[in-house]
């Protein structure tokens, strides 16, 4: 009798390791993305530095200019 579980335990023995690759995939992804991120956030903030440095020296040269 044919209940059908030949059929789908065929190839099982390789479908772990592709499981376990992928996994392994997901996972450098997600930290290449959170490296990403920090970086982002860290340029976002050189940004947000910067930005105020330049008013304070606008403030500095229109206060020596008058």
């Amino acid at each position: 009798m044919n209940n059908g579980t030949t059929e789908t335990n065929l190839g099982t023995g390789r479908a772990p390791a592709r499981a376990a690759a992928n996994d392994d995939a997901l996972t450098q992804a997600k930290r290449e993305l959170l490296q990403a991120e920090v970086r982002l956030a860290k340029a976002r903030a050189t940004v947000v530095s910067a930005e105020i440095d330049i008013k304070a020296a606008t403030v500095r040269l229109r206060a020596l200019a008058k």
